[in-house]
């Protein structure tokens, strides 16, 4: 296998696997060429497999010589990358690959997301099978599908085909912690007919354009009060006299679990001298209270070559919008018991859709207590109901609740002490893993999940910390040898 210049040499292995696995389209609920790879790699070496109806791989290794009787362990990541792109970068997610750069210490994207989520471990996952000098017990190496849009890739597992009693998870993001617990997640669904009329101003037509905005992981960066770029639009679009435009089209966001960076409005003006205005004054505002790494965004007005022959009717207009002001969006409560640095539930707005007079609004509600979600529940629904909208709840997966009394967490955190002289961060992580949803399909089991350093994850500013890479890798090695 080869690796590319601009990649580190060791562990060979791993960033081989890596840049072949940016070579595979792997969109979520589009896996299939990856797991075809995973199964050729597999069968390369005459391993054992199991791929069941929902799409998930499960690659048998035996025991290293010596370790025949020691328990299986799960080592468990999922197959599919959120696929997110800069405005200028022009790629299909689905049939091109990913081409990689190196900043400094970091690898990247060339204004795409990077994938090292969950990628990595992945590639970690793969060179455990490949690499005869480890010592370990049997292995049962898990790959699931489609995790990023719902985690169905977990739900569709069938624990029968697993006999491991312990579960090492490799989609942690913060090397040096060790997470036992992770939020569950609700998406909820809002959608509303409008009115569509003639045009009435005879001004111009013009694209409200918004970008710039980091963005990034709903569950992990939205503690950072990064910008929602439907958020400034709304407040943008809001702030202008309502005699003064006519509102066609919207269109923001990518997916639920990724905080809107960009979005735009088609509208008609009449003076485009107040637009501008407006947005000078939302600007100044918006950059008053952002935080310094996020500032960096902008809105423009792109004038068209017509008007917007079909309008959305004055009524319906103030609803919808009015609607997206007061929807939530952010934190709403952090964990006591971390002395508040673990975000307990939050909302994400995360896109939202008017088209041909259909309005659309998808949102993720994450959270560690299933009751302290049921009030934020009853505020989103009780703003569907004052606004008139149809709402459907989608997707709900458990959260998974620390539990310190585990030993394979005990094993693991004394090796990471004794390789690194420091002692690992235990935490939870307030996005999703499958942990949760795997433990309770497989029944009471250990489990830990840990990682290299990958920052701006679900961003086209997704990067992977090269130094961390092969100290993960280390520590995985030294716990398989001690189980």
């Amino acid at each position: 296998m080869n690796i590319p210049n601009h990649f580190p040499t060791e562990p060979k292995n791993l960033w081989a696997y890596f840049h072949a696995i940016n070579q595979i389209p792997r969109p979520s609920r589009k896996e299939d060429k990856f797991r075809e790879y995973i199964l050729n790699e597999a069968g390369k070496l005459g391993l054992k497999t199991h791929s069941d109806e929902v799409g998930n791989v499960i690659v048998y290794v035996p025991a290293s010589s010596g370790y025949e009787n020691h328990e299986a362990v799960i080592i468990q990541n999922h197959m599919d990358m959120v696929t997110d792109a800069t405005p200028d970068r022009h790629i299909n997610f689905n049939t091109d690959p990913i081409v990689t750069l190196r900043e400094g210490d970091w690898i990247k994207a060339d204004r795409t997301t990077l994938g090292a989520d969950n990628g990595i471990g992945c590639a970690a996952a793969l060179s455990l099978m490949h690499d005869s000098n480890i010592e370990h017990p049997a292995l049962e190496l898990l790959f699931t599908m489609d995790e990023e849009t719902g985690l169905k890739g977990a739900w569709g597992v069938d624990a029968t085909y697993l006999k491991g009693k312990k579960m090492i998870n490799l989609d942690t993001e913060e090397w040096g912690s060790l997470y036992i617990g992770c939020a569950g997640g609700i998406d909820y669904e809002f959608k509303k007919s409008v009115e569509l009329v003639g045009s009435k101003i005879k001004g111009s037509g013009a694209k409200l354009v918004v970008g710039g905005f980091l963005g990034g992981h709903s569950g992990v960066d939205i503690h950072e009060q990064r910008g929602n770029a439907l958020k400034f639009l709304m407040d943008w679009i809001s702030s202008m006299p309502q005699d003064s435009f006519e509102l066609n089209e919207w269109r923001g966001g990518k997916a639920h679990n990724i905080i809107p960076r960009d979005a735009f409005a088609l509208v008609n003006l009449n003076d485009v001298k107040v637009a501008d205005e407006a947005l000078q004054k939302v600007t100044a505002r918006w950059k008053s209270f952002m935080p310094e790494s996020d500032r960096q965004f902008f809105g423009k007005i792109e004038i068209q070559d017509t008007t917007f022959a079909e309008v959305v009717a004055g009524k319906d207009m103030t609803n919808i919008l009015s609607f997206l002001l007061a929807f939530p969006h952010g934190v709403h409560g952090y964990d006591l018991a971390s002395n508040k640095e673990l975000v307990a539930l939050s909302n994400n707005l995360a896109i939202s859709l008017l088209v041909r007079g259909q309005f659309y609004l998808e949102s993720s509600l994450r959270f560690f207590d299933r009751g302290e979600c049921v009030g934020l529940e009853n505020q989103v629904i009780a703003l569907a109901h004052g606004f008139g909208m149809d709402f459907s709840k989608n997707g709900e997966y458990p959260s998974w609740k620390p539990i310190r009394e585990n030993k394979l967490l005990d094993l693991v955190a004394d090796k990471y002490q004794e390789l690194f002289q420091r002692k690992a961060k235990v935490t939870a992580i307030h996005a999703g893993l499958e942990c949760g949803i795997l433990r309770d399909k497989i029944g009471p089991i250990d489990a830990v999940s840990f990682g290299p350093t990958i920052m701006g994850a679900h961003s086209p500013q997704e990067r992977l910390h090269i130094p961390t890479v092969l100290p993960f890798w280390e520590l995985l090695k030294a716990v398989l040898k001690s189980l």
